[in-house]
Parts: C-alpha cells; sequence; structure tokens
C-alpha cells in the first residue's frame, strides 16, 4: 500500500503541488516525517492525479476514482478551488464530498482530507519573487514587471473566456491587475490568464510546476496551505531524532 494520494481538480494544481514536492526534502518544509508507509515512499508523478470533470467532478463524483484505490492507498487528500461556476457554499461543497467518499468510496473519515482552497490556487504562486518573472518568460526585470500589473487592468474576453490585459483607468473602473501596494492580487486567476497570454508563456500547469519549485512557502499563511500542513504532520509526523 503507498502513502498518500493527491486527487485534485486541474492540471495546474496537479502542477504546482508536483513542483514542491518534487523538491529534496520537501517535508522539512512542511514540519512533518517522510511521507512514507512500510518503505514505500510518496511518487509525486504517479501519486498525484487530476480529475478528468475538474472541481465540479470533485464535487459530484469524488468516489468513482478513490474506491478504485481504497486498497492502494493509506490516505487522500482531495484538494479543489472554493470559486468555480455554478458552485454552493463552501460548507456544503466540504459536506457533499465527504459523504461521498464515505458512503460510496468507503473510506472511513480518518484516511482523507477535503482542502477548499479559497478563493484559487493561483493565489498561491502570486508573490513578488524574482522566479515568478522568470516562469512567465517576462522580457524584464521582477520589479519591471510589477510595475506593468499595477498599469495594467484585466478585461475578460467573453467570446474566449479568458482575461486580458488593457490599461489601466479606475474612473472608467479598470483598477490596477495588482496594485504595488497590495499583498495579492484580486483575480489571481484571471492575472493568470492575461500574463501568460502577453508573454506567450506557454500552459500554466508548466509556470505553476516552476514556480511552486522554487519559491518559498515558509512564511504562507493561506488558510487551505496550512490545513494541507498540519493534515500531513498528523498522518506522517515528524520522527524524533536518537
Amino acid at each position: 500500500m503507498k502513502p498518500l494520494l493527491l486527487f485534485v481538480a486541474d492540471s495546474e494544481c496537479a502542477g504546482t503541488l508536483r513542483g514542491f514536492f518534487e523538491r529534496k526534502k520537501f517535508h522539512t518544509s512542511l514540519g512533518c516525517g517522510p511521507i512514507e508507509l512500510d518503505g514505500v515512499s510518496f511518487n509525486p508523478e504517479q501519486d498525484i492525479r487530476v480529475h478528468p470533470a475538474h472541481d465540479p467532478g470533485m464535487w459530484t463524483d469524488p468516489h468513482t476514482v478513490l474506491l478504485a484505490e481504497r486498497n492502494n492507498f493509506q490516505h487522500a487528500l482531495l484538494i479543489l478551488d472554493e470559486a468555480w461556476e455554478g458552485a454552493p457554499p463552501a460548507e456544503q461543497i466540504v459536506s457533499d464530498i465527504e459523504g461521498l467518499v464515505q458512503s460510496r468510496a468507503l473510506w472511513q473519515r480518518e484516511r482523507f482530507e477535503v482542502i477548499l482552497i479559497r478563493p484559487e490556487l493561483e493565489a498561491w504562486i502570486w508573490q513578488r519573487n524574482p522566479h515568478v518573472a522568470e516562469a512567465f518568460e517576462f522580457s524584464g526585470t521582477d520589479g519591471e514587471l510589477w510595475q506593468f500589473l499595477a498599469a495594467q487592468a484585466l478585461r475578460l474576453d467573453r467570446e474566449k473566456k479568458k482575461h486580458r490585459f488593457v490599461p489601466a483607468n479606475p474612473l472608467a473602473q479598470l483598477p490596477p491587475a495588482w496594485p504595488t501596494d497590495q499583498l495579492k492580487p484580486a483575480n489571481p486567476k484571471g492575472l493568470v490568464e492575461a500574463l501568460s497570454h502577453h508573454c506567450q508563456s506557454g500552459p500554466a500547469s508548466g509556470i505553476f510546476n516552476e514556480i511552486s519549485s522554487t519559491i518559498s512557502l515558509k512564511g504562507c499563511r493561506d488558510v487551505a496551505f496550512l490545513r494541507l500542513r498540519d493534515t500531513l504532520q498528523q498522518w506522517f509526523p515528524k520522527r524524533r531524532e536518537a
């Protein structure tokens, strides 16, 4: 039996988590012990799975995959966004998933945890860090990137359902995409869409993987990240030195 399955809603989340969990001794950043069971270690490439129906599928059908994996993994983390089209209240999302995993996939409650990212996973990667500019292949320094984002606003391309940049103009209700005095952008997902399009930097999953493999999460206070950390500390406690 393997120690841990990470079951996530999309490839961007999978890329982010693989980038982090592929670091050497990543568990030390989480304050837990190695993620292993009877000599079998967690493998980020094999043990992170994506639900083909994304967030709605995680809500309505988490059990098909987990039933098949019930005897293959000791623990499972189910990770999805809170914000998606047609999403019910956050408490209902978590409650419904927990009920389906127990009743339909037949997992005991202590073997799995549901982590709801509020508002979106993209908030995790937005740090004022040089690695962010490098991952997006921005043609300038990281300082120039922050100035650029403070001068741009986001506008939704309704035909493609993607966000694109237009010059910021607060008087026209086009506020900056990421003001320099704000810790995080107001629309982290839209900012990823617009900047990756502007820089022609390729799939977001690759960008997320590159960023998460380099940036520090030591001071991260995001509620979802802290829940992930605390759960892994409980399941895989830090070993005492002899």
